[in-house]
């Protein structure tokens, strides 16, 4: 797993890479605990280049939507590849996580 963290305006736009699974779901957490910490809690997870995901992987993902959500943040998710959509759909996560085409469209959402 390799993860970049670029800021657009007041948006904090976390880009994942290979796999979110229960070998590399403490980078994850690890990252996003600081990231919020410093206060981010406008995230968007730029998918595109995530391989997979498994249990753990979403299961850090719903965590860090509530903890940005109680501090009335939000966070979206963008640029899901076909597997990764089709594991979103199959656990029906695409109703509880705002899922944009991509992070332009996931930044221009917190915008409005």
């Amino acid at each position: 797993m390799n993860i970049k963290i670029d800021a657009v305006g007041n948006v904090a736009v976390v880009r994942c890479g290979g796999s979110l699974d229960a070998e590399s779901v403490g980078i994850f957490k690890k990252a996003m605990t600081e990231l919020v910490n410093g206060g981010s809690t406008q995230l968007v997870v730029d998918c595109e280049k995530l391989s997979f995901i498994d249990s753990m992987g979403l299961g850090a993902l719903i965590s860090l939507l509530r903890r940005v959500r109680n501090q009335n943040g939000d966070l979206k998710v963008a640029g899901l590849s076909d597997d990764v959509k089709t594991i979103f759909e199959i656990t029906r996560l695409h109703r509880l996580f705002d899922v944009c085409q991509d992070t332009n469209a996931a930044c221009r959402q917190f915008k409005k």
